[in-house]
């Protein structure tokens, strides 16, 4: 196996993904939607020392262990040595599945070094499996929009079921950055622990995620941009009922939304990151209102008609 494995051809790359509507509720069975991002993760795997599993300097203190169990999935021997080399455009810790786009990368590079030809179903079950040293209890939903991209319906299931979406009309959306970083692992664990101490409480909740969930995919199919932005700001509401919301996340939502966004959330695991803002006809200049108020901000666009 060692001398089968092609270095060459040891790479692969990962999506980055946005949560649209239905974060933490898809962790308790509820639908939720999500999108791929143009900005990812790229690996390559170098040759090493034997039995080697070698991680850049200075970067997450779990990457060895994601690395060893990445190799023994794609059924490489022990004594095959790895050294991981990671760049892109993604930033880490704000929501936008960095982790996920990761490990998607990983298990795309060591197939293709292996000749394992996966499709993205493959590559996604397994890189869930990977996911969950960053995350605890990973949905899937981060590592399927990062493994297929596009706009995606999703439920954890069991079984899990997910349907690319084709849309009305393209959209366009700034990620507001708060200047806040956050755990996914931290607070879906402590939301879950909640749930199960009071679900009485939060099942209602849950179940109202999901239902705008599901009025939210009907406006993407037909382009209805208003719904859609209603429909998030107040998911936004009701994630910040939930406890995952922060000042700094409430603040860049009531912002963009005072500034001509017609709708507004956080997107991801809460807890700090950047906020999703939807734009529409009404909100020219935008980007430069936020600004002046100290936000930095970026651009994403979901294009009309896209399933892949």
């Amino acid at each position: 196996m060692s001398s089968a494995f092609d270095f060459a051809a040891a790479s692969g790359r990962g999506h980055g993904k946005i949560i649209l509507l239905g974060e933490h509720a898809v962790v308790h069975g509820r639908p939720a939607l999500a999108a791929g991002l143009p900005q990812g993760v790229d690996i390559r795997l170098l040759g090493a020392g034997p039995g080697e599993r070698r991680v850049p300097a200075g970067v997450d203190a779990r990457l060895e262990e994601v690395l060893r169990l990445a190799a023994r999935l794609g059924g490489l021997p022990d004594e095959l040595g790895l050294a991981l080399q990671i760049e892109g455009d993604l930033p880490i810790a704000v929501g936008l599945g960095s982790s996920a786009a990761l490990a998607v990368a990983l298990v795309r590079a060591l197939a293709a070094g292996s000749s394992e030809a996966l499709d993205d179903t493959q590559v996604a079950a397994r890189a869930n499996q990977i996911e969950a040293i960053f995350h605890g209890r990973p949905s899937g939903i981060d590592v399927t929009t990062a493994a297929r991209g596009g706009v995606l319906h999703f439920r954890m299931g069991p079984p899990l079921e997910h349907r690319m979406l084709a849309l009305g009309r393209s959209l366009d959306f700034l990620l507001i950055d708060t200047g806040t970083q956050h755990s996914t692992a931290t607070t879906v664990g402590s939301l879950a622990e909640r749930a199960a101490a009071s679900p009485a409480t939060h099942a209602p909740l849950f179940d109202a995620i999901g239902t705008l969930a599901e009025f939210a995919e009907i406006c993407l199919l037909r382009g209805e941009v208003h719904g859609l932005g209603e429909a998030m700001t107040m998911n936004h509401g009701l994630l910040r009922t939930l406890g995952v919301s922060t000042e700094e996340l409430d603040a860049a939502v009531a912002a963009a939304l005072a500034c001509g966004a017609l709708g507004a959330k956080l997107t991801g695991a809460g807890g700090g990151g950047v906020v999703l803002a939807l734009l529409g006809p009404e909100s020219e200049g935008l980007a430069e209102a936020l600004a002046a108020r100290g936000y930095t901000t970026r651009t994403a666009r979901l294009a009309a008609g896209a399933v892949a």
